[in-house]
Formats: structure tokens, sequence, C-alpha cells
């Protein structure tokens, strides 16, 4: 039942899923416009959603072995679909002048990515702590402090990482570590050094 429940725990807070409130979040607190918001969310959710389809068709085709990626041998090709649909992203929210936070969340998610890719010559650290790690850290930086519990989330995904056999509490550690390191150093750049 444990186990399950662990399943559970890592479906909600898959990667792909934590990441398709961003993009609304980001620009709602920008602009107080919600037709903006949703515009920019739709565009990318399919960016999310085509990266999701790309990783099922490797699977299909003996790619990869399962969505979670868990032979680490088999992340590089799935990191480079994901750099590339992202500066494809990144092309066309220059292109169509989308508010700069989303620009600058793209950016903070390709430098997560390098980051993580170079972790993962070593060990297999968690996208799926980092995401969380970054977004719930990116909450608390744009909302304020009272958003503190949202952390709570953390142990319980490592838990369930741990439970299904995906991770060690060490590749948990980093993955969360990781993420909130990347999105306090972009955000230190943008607000302290080039704003």
């Amino acid at each position: 039942m444990s186990k399950k429940f662990a399943e559970i725990i890592s479906l909600i807070f898959d990667p792909l899923v934590v990441l398709m409130p961003v993009p609304f979040f980001l620009v709602f607190e920008k602009t107080n416009n919600l037709a903006r918001s949703l515009a920019w969310s739709g565009i990318s959710t399919f960016f999310i959603f085509l990266y999701f389809i790309l990783i099922v068709i490797g699977i299909r085709f003996g790619i990869f072995s399962d969505m979670d990626l868990s032979r680490r041998e088999q992340r590089p090709i799935a990191f480079l679909v994901g750099i590339f649909l992202t500066i494809s992203y990144l092309i066309i929210l220059f292109l169509f002048h989308s508010p700069g936070i989303l620009q600058i969340g793209t950016f903070a998610l390709i430098l997560g990515v390098i980051v993580i890719g170079i972790a993962n010559r070593f060990t297999k650290v968690s996208w799926h702590l980092a995401v969380l790690s970054a977004f719930l850290t990116s909450i608390v930086l744009i909302e304020g402090w009272m958003f503190l519990g949202g952390f709570i989330l953390l142990p319980l995904l490592a838990w369930a990482r741990i439970k299904t056999k995906n991770h060690t509490l060490l590749q948990t550690v980093l993955g969360s570590v990781m993420g909130i390191l990347t999105t306090v150093i972009v955000y230190v750049i943008v607000k302290y050094i080039v704003g």
C-alpha cells in the first residue's frame, strides 16, 4: 500500500506536472492579466506536452526504458531533447515579446538542466526534487516567507522517490539543493546585478 502511495506522490509531483502552472504563476504575478497569463501558459504547456510525447515515443522505440529515465545512460538524450525544446521555446518568447519573467524562468531552467546534467555524470540526481524545490523557492522569493511551509513537500517527495527505488537519499538531497541554489542564484543575478 505504501509503495502505491509513493507512486501517486511521484506522479503528482512529476517535473512535467509541476512545471505546468509555473508560466501562469509568473506571468500573472507580473502582469495581473488573466488572458495573457492563460495564453502564455497554453504555449508553455504545448512545449511541456511535446517533451512528454517525445519521451513516450522514445520508450516505444526502446530509446528510453521508462518515464523516469531510470537508466542514467539514457538521460543525456532526454536532456538534449529538453534543451532543444527549451531553446525553441525561448526563441518564441523573444519573438512574441513575452513578459521578461518568463524569459528569466526559462534561462533558470536551462541553467538547472546544465548543472544537473553535469552532476548526473556522477550520480542520478532527482529531477523530481530539483524541479519541486526550484518551484517552491520561486514562490517564497516572489510571494514572501509565509510560503515556506510548502517546503514540507520535499521530504514527502524524497520519501516517495526512495520508496519507489528511483533514488537514494543522497540523490534526493542533491536534487533539492540544486533546485534551491539554481533558483536563488538566478534570482540574485536578476534582482541585484542585472536589474
